[in-house]
């Protein structure tokens, strides 16, 4: 299911996360300016979260939303094509009802294929395994509930989607 850009694509990734662990607060701050002004979806995501999650899981989530944004920015995807809520809501909306059909999945064998026919057409592998490493990894992120951490993941998933 792998192939050699997408293994390019993993150390792109871990780049990316060695150096969102090192940026500092005027860095985000400029960042976020160049974000509203070429992607303001990200901005309004983010703070539509803030009545759900406490400072630190706010914190964290920015870090993952900052990897998504930092993967594409270079891209010609941003300025020229923003994400809009309802195109947002119509992918988060086909994965959510991708899990609820894999839920009802009897057999091993049928996960495991609407699994890769899920993945397959995600053009950024690695992109989403480093945003699942940082739900792993960033302490309030890895301490939330399986529920909170699905839709969160889901929700990341469905941004890259839109990206691309």
């Amino acid at each position: 299911m792998l192939n050699q850009e997408d293994f390019i694509e993993n150390e792109k990734v871990g780049a990316l996360i060695r150096k969102l662990n090192d940026i500092d607060g005027d860095y985000m701050n400029s960042e976020m300016e160049v974000m509203v002004e070429k992607q303001p979806f990200i901005i309004s995501l983010l703070l539509g979260y803030r009545s759900d999650f406490n400072t630190e899981e706010l914190e964290d989530i920015a870090k993952v939303l900052f990897l998504i944004w930092e993967f594409f920015k270079d891209s010609n995807n941003i300025p020229s094509k923003q994400i809009h809520a309802q195109q947002f809501e119509k992918v988060q909306e086909r994965n959510i009802s991708m899990l609820r059909y894999l839920d009802g999945v009897n057999t091993e064998e049928e996960h495991s294929f609407v699994s890769k026919s899920d993945l397959s057409h995600l053009k950024s592998k690695a992109l989403l395994t480093g945003v699942m490493y940082q739900f792993d990894h960033l302490q309030s992120l890895s301490k939330m509930g399986i529920n909170e951490k699905s839709m969160l993941i889901i929700g990341m998933k469905s941004l890259i989607e839109c990206f691309e």
